[in-house]
């Protein structure tokens, strides 16, 4: 979703020159069934949960890329439409329209597209942590136009705490897919706003930005998820919430569940990373 431009909705088929001329790489469209041979791959866990939407799109496009990587030899972008997307998951959920989760629907009416790509270049270099197995450059947006939003906001009440969260045309991040966890890395274009005892704070300092999210498994299908927010005021906090399978949360680590306190302290780790700005 970053490499290319949105200019590139005007014309998906032909090459664009990126900010130093050169000639950016045209993505190649996902077909529908690329699509739904990669979602059904999921684990135990439910598919129509906004909780567990991030995992569920991590693992999907990890593995067209992973698949594409061993077949193809030729570009390393790939578009994949909202249209053939939203419909390879409810067919994968087995449910109806309405049963789908409110970031699903959303993404859906709002057309979302995703552009990755997944080139030798998308990290410039390891400077604390182990080296990725595999990093994908993202952006996911609509198109642009006269009548088109700036932004859309759906309420979740199933995180923790709840939040309203909010959707920018354009965002953009870096999907990173370790041994033990996945990474989404400089965050742009997602924002939050906690509901309740926090409101008022966030009130006065604003729409705290999600910069990153780690997220790793148990052994039977709980996410354990570490995230960093940051507002216009330097103020930042990293808060871990744990999701059951079925998208119920908790905040912090269940004091019955020893295994996942061990997850949490692999997601403390120290990973940092250098991204080479992208021509496209």
């Amino acid at each position: 979703m970053y490499l290319v431009l949105l200019v590139t909705l005007l014309s998906l088929t032909l090459p664009v020159a990126g900010a130093s001329g050169q000639l950016c790489a045209t993505p190649d469209s996902v077909p529908r069934e690329e699509i739904l041979q990669a979602m059904s791959a999921h684990g135990a866990y439910s598919l129509t949960t906004t909780t567990n939407a991030a995992r569920f799109g991590a693992e999907v496009l990890l593995a067209i890329a992973r698949r594409r990587r061993q077949e193809s030899g030729g570009s390393t972008v790939f578009l994949v439409r909202q249209s053939d997307w939203f419909t390879a998951h409810r067919e994968t959920a087995g449910v109806t329209y309405e049963d789908m989760s409110i970031a699903a629907r959303e993404g859906y009416e709002h057309n979302q597209d995703v552009v990755v790509d997944y080139g030798a270049d998308v990290v410039g270099r390891v400077e604390e942590g182990p080296t990725p197995l595999m990093a994908l450059d993202v952006k996911i947006f609509w198109p642009r136009s006269k009548d088109a939003p700036s932004k859309y906001s759906y309420k979740d009440t199933l995180s923790i705490p709840r939040v309203v969260v909010y959707n920018e045309r354009v965002i953009r991040f870096k999907l990173l897919q370790y041994e033990d966890m996945v990474v989404f890395d400089k965050v742009e274009g997602i924002s939050v706003r906690p509901i309740g005892f926090f409101s008022a704070l966030f009130g006065i300092i604003g729409n705290p930005d999600l910069q990153q999210n780690r997220i790793a498994l148990s052994a039977d299908e709980w996410q354990v998820m570490r995230g960093r927010v940051s507002a216009f005021l330097g103020i930042s906090d990293t808060r871990t919430a744990t999701f059951e399978p079925d998208g119920r949360g908790h905040e912090g680590i269940p004091p019955d569940r020893p295994d996942l306190k061990d997850i949490e302290g692999r997601l403390k780790r120290s990973v940092k990373l250098r991204y080479p700005e992208s021509q496209c």
